[in-house]
């Protein structure tokens, strides 16, 4: 008898100590993924290039020297020289402005009357008198600006308009004695000179080819951004557009406005960069406004869930249950499986399957159907049925609750600190998302899809 009972003890403690491990779940996947089609996104990127280079190229093909005059037998004739400074550009809002100084003389002459003789050729009636100013004396100033209206055609060359908008002679050269205003006659002639100077300015600007510069930025937004431990950032630009130019100094604005189909992927196999196409008219807003789809391993919220249920207690039937590690096993047909480690008086591994449901409003994800799988409740029955109870399901649905509102603000701050530092040379990009949120999920089998709408800015400078 002693022996029957001391047999029967040895068989409870047993009992107690073997660990339930019942067969992972057979995830069959069975997907019909039906994700909506994704909207296009658009990302502005100001541009700012330094025109200095340029103006240096334009200041050499414009002419430093003009001259010409009038000769005419009776009244005033005349010739005159204008030496110009070096152009100093200016932006001003969509213009960009020219202004030179310089330096003139002129070298005239007066005859009251000229009459023929016999048919010869006219000859003063007296003797010339001349003057001159700007000679034997320092010369005379003078100003001249231009302003040209640019743009950008669909081959990212510049085009322009450019006017002259004034030419004054800053220290005057008027003849009191004949009551002649060379002054004016000066200004006349150097603006008939300097209209041909107009389309000088034009086909030096027009030679300013922004391909180059814009090939680079394209480069730099196509490219992966690593996100470091979250996969890598597709931006998927399709189009460009762009703003008009705006000038401040000697430095040009503009925004380059791209339509895009951003994605965040594993890894970048697949990738391949693609030619930048031709400058396109679209209507864009301001800033970053990007609908981006994400592709999350289910690491991260196997974490989230770890740390919200490991440790946790409760009591079933007079028996303690203490719940451990949490790991998303896998999903089928919307479902996720979850495997979850237990101690207590009994020691083993559980598994429980549900429907993710997702609350957009509060940025959390709930399992109101979460249950035993039908393994787990097979081995339950055969060894501890005490723990094939509500409790215990009712218990892990609670604590299943995840806050998506942290993993999105350390993906933000990763995002944050990818967008900004040097993506070649010389090319730097800055970037911050002001706001994210996820709009819609879909649990795949090894991964949880997201599609995420997220604002912000993002910015080259070269």
């Amino acid at each position: 008898m002693k022996k029957l009972i001391v047999f029967g003890i040895s068989v409870a403690i047993l009992s107690s100590c073997v660990s339930i491990k019942p067969e992972a779940p057979e995830i069959e996947v069975k997907e019909s993924l039906q994700i909506p089609e994704q909207p296009v996104s658009v990302v502005r990127v100001p541009v700012k290039i330094d025109l200095a280079p340029y103006f240096a190229a334009t200041n050499k093909e414009i002419p430093t020297k003009f001259e010409g005059g009038d000769h005419p037998c009776d009244g005033v004739s005349y010739d005159y020289y204008f030496k110009r400074n070096p152009i100093q550009f200016s932006g001003d809002g969509s213009y960009l402005n020219y202004s030179v100084k310089g330096s003139y003389w002129m070298r005239m002459s007066y005859c009251p009357q000229c009459i023929s003789v016999l048919g010869s050729a006219p000859g003063c009636i007296s003797s010339r008198i001349g003057f001159t100013c700007g000679i034997g004396e320092p010369m005379r100033k003078m100003r001249v600006s231009f302003r040209s209206k640019i743009g950008v055609d669909e081959q990212y060359r510049l085009t322009s308009s450019t006017k002259l908008k004034e030419v004054k002679a800053i220290t005057p050269c008027q003849v009191t004695m004949f009551k002649f205003d060379a002054t004016g006659t000066l200004e006349k002639e150097v603006k008939k000179a300097l209209r041909s100077v107009e389309k000088d300015i034009d086909g030096a600007i027009e030679e300013v080819d922004l391909k180059p510069d814009m090939e680079i930025t394209w480069e730099a937004i196509e490219a992966p951004i690593d996100l470091e431990g979250y996969g890598y950032m597709f931006l998927n630009p399709k189009k460009v557009g762009m703003s008009n130019i705006r000038y401040k100094g000697d430095t040009a604005y503009l925004d380059a406005y791209l339509q895009a189909y951003p994605e965040v992927r594993l890894d970048t196999i697949g990738f391949r960069p693609t030619p930048l196409p031709n400058l396109s008219d679209f209507k864009v807003d301001d800033g970053f406004d990007v609908k981006m789809d994400i592709t999350a391993k289910y690491d991260s919220l196997s974490t989230i869930l770890t740390r919200d249920i490991k440790g946790m207690e409760t009591e079933v039937k007079g028996k303690k249950v203490i719940f451990g590690d949490v790991e998303i096993h896998g999903a089928a047909d919307q479902r996720l499986h979850i495997k979850v480690d237990f101690s207590g008086k009994k020691r083993g591994t559980i598994y429980l399957t549900g429907t993710p449901s997702f609350d957009a409003e509060k940025q959390r994800i709930s399992f109101p159907d979460l249950e035993f799988d039908v393994k787990t409740k097979s081995a339950l029955i055969k060894s501890a049925k005490w723990l094939f109870d509500k409790k215990i399901t009712n218990m892990l649905r609670d604590a299943a609750n995840m806050e998506l509102a942290e993993y999105l603000q350390e993906f933000k701050v990763t995002v944050d600190e990818s967008l900004n530092g040097e993506v070649d040379k010389g090319v730097w990009m800055t970037g911050a998302v002001d706001d994210i949120k996820i709009d819609y999920i879909y649990p795949r089998e090894d991964a949880l899809f997201m599609r995420v709408s997220s604002t912000g800015t993002l910015g080259i400078k070269m």
